[in-house]
């Protein structure tokens, strides 16, 4: 399993290979392994000549450095997944620029309930946060989930809405897992793992927030939900990316009007241009964004909230091995006598606390 994981990786890392035709080698070919070494006549009607030659080359060159992220994920608790497989999710594979993997921490949305994103402005006004969190509650309460970005603002108030109404969401970051951003909502991100969510991104676990990334991300966070939600978005605003993804995609757009004479709404009501539906209160919310079945059902996810206590025990086993300076995450594993999955959760939960740093394999404690 590794070995084909290392495949896919090298596979997304083939010089000069775009996600298109990485997607059309694999509707032709079936599996990485079955592209890498086919002759450049094979492939040339699909990918540029670069690609083809380094695919026919084999994966060889690439694969110390997947191995290398296969490790670090393993490492940090974290579980890699690739399109084609059963738990990939699937509204997500159907979107024409799928990814093709996808890291996740925590659990994935249950497809048994629907996932609606919730985007907007990071300075909105009081009355956009509070029409955000409340919004998320409802739609939670109803049987939904919620996905956002984690980014300040509309992102953050929809993620607390949802674990308000202890309900489940899921944060698509612009990061690697290792890296949540922005840093000062790393609390939250925390709280949503606490609560039956999770994070996701399709960069590498120590993957910095790149300014590139984030339209990259918006195209995820629209694309795992059945309908987008957008709550103030002035006109250069990212929330615009999601929401025009979201009209690619096939999917719902649904927009909270704010006055036409104000900046932060002067964006967001333009998507009225292009057909999105316009959200007037609890109940246009719940007919546009959920299906008939559960529009009137009101009930909670059946998904439980998971309540995570913090083991202070092995907390303070860990803090005191790294007293004497930094150690190897594998050496530390070793020496406590936990395993990977276990470690990486201690790990965390110390990180975000802000009681121990990490710098690729190695993590140091920090005073105080």
């Amino acid at each position: 399993m590794l070995t084909d994981l290392a495949l896919w990786i090298a596979f997304r890392d083939t010089p000069g290979l775009r996600r298109d035709a990485a997607h059309q080698l694999l509707e032709r070919y079936g599996e990485p392994a079955q592209i890498f070494g086919r002759p450049p006549l094979d492939l040339g009607d699909l990918c540029p000549a670069r690609a083809a030659r380094a695919l026919w080359a084999g994966p060889g060159p690439l694969l110390e450095s997947a191995r290398a992220e296969l490790r670090l994920g393993e490492r940090s608790g974290l579980r890699l997944l690739h399109r084609g497989e059963p738990d990939f999710p699937p509204l997500l594979a159907e979107i024409p620029d799928a990814p093709l993997l996808l890291w996740l921490r925590g659990r994935l949305p249950d497809p048994e309930f629907p996932v609606v994103a919730i985007v907007g402005s990071r300075r909105p006004s009081e009355s956009g946060v509070d029409l955000a969190q409340r919004f998320a509650s409802r739609l939670v309460e109803a049987g939904a989930a919620i996905v956002s970005g984690l980014a300040y603002g509309i992102d953050a108030a929809a993620h607390r809405g949802a674990l308000e109404a202890a309900g489940s969401t899921f944060a698509v970051l612009a990061s690697g897992l290792n890296r949540p951003s922005p840093a000062g909502n790393r609390r939250l991100a925390r709280e949503i793992l606490t609560q039956a969510g999770g994070w996701l991104s399709e960069y590498p676990p120590d993957a910095p927030a790149l300014p590139g990334r984030f339209p990259e991300r918006n195209r995820l966070i629209s694309g795992i939900a059945r309908a987008t939600l957008v709550v103030e978005a002035r006109t250069q605003s990212g929330s615009l990316w999601t929401a025009r993804h979201a009209n690619e995609q096939g999917r719902e757009v649904l927009v909270v009007p704010g006055p036409i004479d104000t900046e932060r709404h002067r964006g967001s009501n333009e998507l009225f241009r292009d057909g999105a539906i316009p959200i007037l209160d609890t109940q246009d919310l719940l007919d546009a964004a959920l299906p008939a079945t559960l529009r009137d059902a009101l009930r909670r996810s059946a998904c439980a909230p998971v309540a995570e206590a913090m083991p202070t025990e092995d907390a303070a086993r860990i803090l005191a091995a790294l007293a004497d300076g930094p150690v190897e995450i594998d050496a530390l594993g070793r020496g406590l006598r936990l395993s990977p999955p276990e470690l990486a959760a201690l790990l965390l939960d110390l990180e975000l606390a802000g009681r121990i740093t990490r710098s690729g394999a190695r993590v140091r404690g920090t005073p105080g």
